[in-house]
């Protein structure tokens, strides 16, 4: 009977992965440049966000970096498409302010030791707790958003001896600009929008006890005697008041009720009759809240520009809230903005406490550490010392992924030399070196899928992971040809001996599994890269392209048995 390799599914199974694979790992089009950094003075800052496909400007297509730097000195509305939406942005000065690089031939990512760039080691000097090293990422993270800085990458790891570390990851950049992302101090300012409703042009403002009259004229309001143009700040009762935008029917103020010196501290792990920060589920997602202590003169203020506010209630909830949010700033740049509970109107709290939800329980934790590194002005839970700078050049990094491509093409000419020598039958060499291709077409799949960082040690994790694969199926193979002896061959069917073999094969895998394991979890990121795709290489190979190999090698190789 013919062997029909389309009826077989754990062969079909492999062709379908390795088609999914491809289409993972081949970018759909190859159109644009991405946004490797953003500098704080860009105008298109707000607009557009590091790692964003630009595609268009001006009617101008973009496929270049030297595409976009052409508007270097281009004044007026720049009209620029970012991952498919229209956006205008006004440059006065001839400088767009950002910096990009061109597309990516493949969607894999690949590390600092392929493309260059620096990679900087980061230790807390003093003993801390996980809860404190994520909120130290959040912080920096923050800063590189507000500050314009290029494209970076945080992880936390840990020594053998259990200590902790920062590790950050920059396409490009040096040791001096990590140590001004260190050094920098953000000035934080909450403000509470005030809506003020006017009538033939007038208009009040009640604060406190205080009520002040607001006229409005063109483009300036006048608050009690105090002329104010758009965006100009003026002092009233000693509050900070902006007067940001206007209608026919409304004056919008902004109102300063916090300043960095008013937030005294912020609770960073819930410690029971001390402060509350946590994370619980609620209905379909996650809330979280956690506790914040503000100075007197803080709260005092917050509850005078609260207590005329009218009270909303949300239709979809039935939660009532003031009708003005309170906005997050941080070096003037607006970050995020909250809804304000009706229970904190004109009230005194020394010790607010700040809610939110999200759907997942990630998201909530991301956005819980974000709030607290804005209310804390940016500064850094713990100080942190530089131990270790490593700086790769964008040339070394192309000299580094040439070499591993002629090693792994020097590896499969060997292994094809020695598999034709040992076997001398190409119907035995192809499709075992064609399933070791399979093998890394799926590996790097997978990679592109979970969106692995791949560097010289999780190549070599794959050279590994394939090596083994290699192995197995020379085992197989094997068992298939030789057995273990005449007399074996005669006892055991050819199924029961494919099936021995992989009694072994699976035995190996998870010796290989357990050795590298720990690399996972222990290490400075190389170890873990190796490990990472090690494990997904081995699990790949025995449950996917290892049985479909068997399946194969049975049927080609059954002529050769003996009878």
């Amino acid at each position: 009977m013919r062997f029909n390799v389309l009826r077989e599914w754990r062969i079909l199974l492999v062709i379908i992965l390795v088609i999914l694979s491809i289409i993972l790992i081949i970018p759909s089009s190859q159109e644009g440049v991405v946004v490797r950094s953003i500098d704080s003075d860009s105008p298109l800052s707000g607009k557009i966000e590091i790692g964003e496909i630009l595609t268009w400007a001006n009617e101008k297509e973009i496929n270049s970096p030297e595409d976009l730097y052409e508007f270097e000195n281009f004044t007026g509305i720049f009209r620029f498409m970012h991952s498919g939406k229209l956006d205008l942005a006004y440059i006065e000065n001839g400088s767009i302010g950002i910096s990009v690089v061109k597309k990516s031939a493949s969607n894999l990512e690949f590390g600092l030791d392929l493309v260059g760039g620096t990679r900087v080691l980061l230790k807390p000097k003093e003993n801390v707790t996980d809860a404190v090293v994520q909120q130290t990422i959040a912080t920096l993270e923050t800063r590189i958003n507000v500050f314009g800085l290029r494209e970076s990458k945080f992880q936390s790891v840990k020594d053998v001896t259990g200590a902790s570390y920062i590790q950050i990851e920059m396409a490009g950049g040096s040791k001096e600009e990590v140590e001004n992302l260190l050094a920098k101090q953000g000035k934080f300012e909450g403000k509470v929008e005030r809506i003020v409703e006017i009538k033939n042009n007038t208009g009040s403002l009640k604060l406190d006890e205080e009520t002040y009259s607001v006229k409005l004229n063109n483009n300036t309001i006048t608050i009690g005697n105090i002329l104010l143009e758009k965006n100009q700040t003026s002092k009233i009762n000693d509050i900070d008041i902006q007067f940001f935008n206007a209608t026919d029917k409304n004056v919008l103020l902004m109102v300063t009720a916090f300043t960095g010196k008013d937030i005294q501290s912020v609770c960073l792990q819930d410690q029971p009759g001390v402060c509350v920060s946590r994370i619980i589920k609620s209905g379909n997602g996650y809330e979280f809240n956690f506790q914040v202590f503000i100075s007197q003169e803080g709260a005092e203020r917050f509850a005078k520009i609260t207590n005329d506010m009218k009270v909303i209630t949300d239709p979809n909830t039935g939660t009532k809230y003031l009708d003005g949010r309170i906005y997050l700033y941080l070096d003037e740049k607006l970050i995020t903005s909250l809804s304000i509970s009706s229970d904190l109107k004109g009230k005194v709290y020394t010790t607010p406490a700040i809610t939110g939800f999200r759907l997942t329980r990630g998201e909530a934790l991301k956005e819980q550490l974000m709030l607290k590194s804005i209310l804390q002005s940016g500064s850094l839970p713990v100080s942190l010392e530089i131990i270790r700078t490593d700086q790769i050049s964008p040339v070394l990094g192309g000299e580094f992924l040439r070499d591993a491509f002629y090693a792994v093409i020097i590896a499969a000419i060997t292994v094809a030399a020695v598999l034709y020598f040992r076997y001398r039958s190409f119907k035995i060499l192809i499709p075992n070196m064609l399933f070791s291709f399979f093998e890394l077409v799926l590996t790097l799949g997978a990679a592109s899928l979970i969106r692995w960082t791949l560097d010289l040690s999780s190549i070599a994790g794959i050279i590994a992971a394939i090596g083994s694969g290699t192995n197995d199926q020379i085992m197989i193979i094997d068992e298939i040809l030789i057995g273990g002896g005449e007399e074996e061959k005669k006892i055991y069917t050819l199924k029961q001996r494919v099936k021995r073999s992989f009694f072994i094969i699976f035995g190996s895998a998870a010796t290989v599994i357990a050795g590298v394991l720990p690399m996972m979890f222990i290490g400075v990121g190389a170890m873990k890269g190796f490990a990472v795709t090690t494990i997904l290489g081995v699990l790949i190979g025995i449950v996917i392209t290892r049985p479909a190999f068997a399946r194969i090698a049975e049927k080609i190789l059954e002529k050769e048995e003996k009878v």
